[in-house]
């Protein structure tokens, strides 16, 4: 039993020698070859290879006696795709023949979709233009009856689409209805709350003054100035004085308060469909685009409503909501 030990002791002895002996001729070749033939290694200016395209700047390096290291891929907006944008080492730096120079590639613009804005404020469409990266630039106006004053209804270039980031985008803004001048019929004896609709449809404000009178209904209209035949301007205010006591207000209706965000899934517009149905029939309130996330005001709108009101609230033709009053 000894003796089997010991042969197995002198076994590994000689394993362990044998490796010595290895490792000191591989030390001693390290030491006598490598390192002079590292030390007499020529040294190479590194070439300028930043703004050429990668199978040339393989070829410049190549004959250079160096050698490109793993490509790196990144993006510029002022290097075209396939364009060396940076190096390293840099140019004029010397090195040792064969040695990896690592170059780094353009993959052109990062693009981004171009957000909807349309339906907001101007204050609105520029900080959201900017929060994604886009620079609002010209702005121009024209007059919309779908849209109130100072809201966005068009942008160039359109949603959507791949845009490089920091380029600009062109606003065309609402300045409302067309002013338009209206000749007022003689509205005298009739009912107050069929007058109302009709001159807000026209964009005409109203002041309404109430006073009893023997022979006039109540809640219908005694006088009103301008008179008629008289024509008034879009925006204009018309005064009227209507038989009855402020307490009648129930015969002029009611503004519609009621807000909706518009869905805020994507960065694409929607067509926004508002119906309103009363005790004056149907009638289509809002009928635009408007970007995700804008809050339509009705009360803005200056919608009035009479009685018990139903509103359909569609995007994109289809029915998102329903609300009633009574």
């Amino acid at each position: 039993m000894l003796k089997g030990i010991n042969n197995r002791l002198f076994a590994i002895f000689k394993v362990s020698l044998y490796c010595l002996i290895v490792l000191g001729i591989v030390g001693v070749l390290t030491v006598l070859v490598v390192i002079p033939w590292w030390v007499r290694t020529e040294e190479v200016l590194v070439p300028n290879v930043t703004g050429k395209t990668y199978y040339e700047a393989v070829r410049v390096l190549d004959e250079a006696g160096l050698r490109p290291a793993e490509t790196i891929q990144e993006a510029s907006s002022s290097a075209p795709k396939g364009e060396i944008v940076s190096q390293n080492p840099p140019a004029n730096f010397r090195v040792k023949s064969y040695q990896p120079v690592e170059i780094a590639v353009s993959i052109g613009a990062e693009l981004a979709p171009v957000i909807s804005v349309i339906g907001r404020t101007l204050d609105e469409a520029r900080a959201a233009l900017i929060a994604a990266g886009f620079r609002p630039n010209r702005v121009a106006y024209v007059h919309s009856a779908a849209y109130l004053p100072d809201t966005v209804i068009a942008q160039t270039p359109p949603e959507g689409g791949g845009q490089q980031r920091g380029s600009d985008v062109n606003l065309l803004v609402s300045l409302g209805a067309m002013p338009q001048r209206v000749q007022l019929p003689d509205l005298r004896t009739r009912p107050l709350r069929e007058v109302m609709p009709k001159l807000e449809e026209v964009g005409l404000h109203v002041e309404i003054q109430y006073s009893p009178h023997p022979k006039i209904p109540e809640g219908s209209i005694i006088t009103h100035k301008p008179a008629a035949g008289e024509l008034v301007q879009s925006g204009g205010i018309v005064r009227l004085e209507v038989s009855g006591t402020r307490s009648d207000t129930r015969d002029v209706g009611r503004l519609l308060r009621l807000k909706h965000s518009v869905s805020e899934e994507g960065n694409l517009s929607r067509h926004i469909r508002i119906v309103v149905v009363d005790e004056h029939g149907e009638r289509t309130a809002v009928d635009g685009k408007y970007a995700p996330g804008t809050v339509i005001d009705m009360e803005k709108q200056a919608v009035r409503v009479f009685g018990s009101t139903r509103v359909n609230i569609y995007e994109d033709g289809n029915k998102v909501r329903e609300v009633r009053y009574q």
